[in-house]
């Protein structure tokens, strides 16, 4: 896309970029200055995804954290994710009600050992520290780590 790129041809490559995933209206609009649209030109194309109902952070929000949780990811990552993804907080919570509601964080990280490790030697300290790392990693919280690890 050239700087001198028309209003209908920013917002043909804003559809083609949705139709092939969701994104948060910072990425998207972020995406398209890079690509060298105008500020105006940005503006107007979002304006008129969200009006189209093609571009809501709300559903990509919640689609994100259901997509994240499926690969064993934790809160504090996913939260971090939608963070610099240019989700606010107040967004991501409601996001993470929605998507997750009471599912317990215990219960998903000892899913997630038992998805990656299978069975373990809980009174190995080798293995709890491996265990305790690959949920850091994954973004769980310290105090779920410690409860999935009885």
């Amino acid at each position: 896309m050239s700087p001198e790129a028309d209003g209908a041809g920013v917002m043909a490559q804003a559809l083609r970029w949705l139709a092939r995933r969701d994104y948060g209206v910072a990425e998207l609009a972020g995406r398209l200055r890079r690509e060298g649209a105008e500020t105006a030109q940005v503006a107007e194309v979002i304006a008129r995804c969200q009006a189209l109902g093609y571009l809501n952070d709300r559903k990509f929000a919640a689609s994100r954290v259901r997509a994240r949780l499926a690969r064993g990811w934790g809160e504090l990552r996913i939260r971090a994710e939608l963070r610099y993804l240019g989700i606010d907080d107040e967004m991501i919570s409601l996001a993470w009600q929605e998507s997750v509601g009471e599912n317990d964080p215990v219960t998903r990280a000892r899913d997630a050992l038992e998805r990656h490790y299978g069975t373990w030697d809980r009174s190995d300290p080798r293995a709890r520290r491996r265990c305790y790392a690959f949920l850091a990693r994954r973004g769980v919280s310290p105090e779920a780590i410690e409860a999935a690890l009885v």
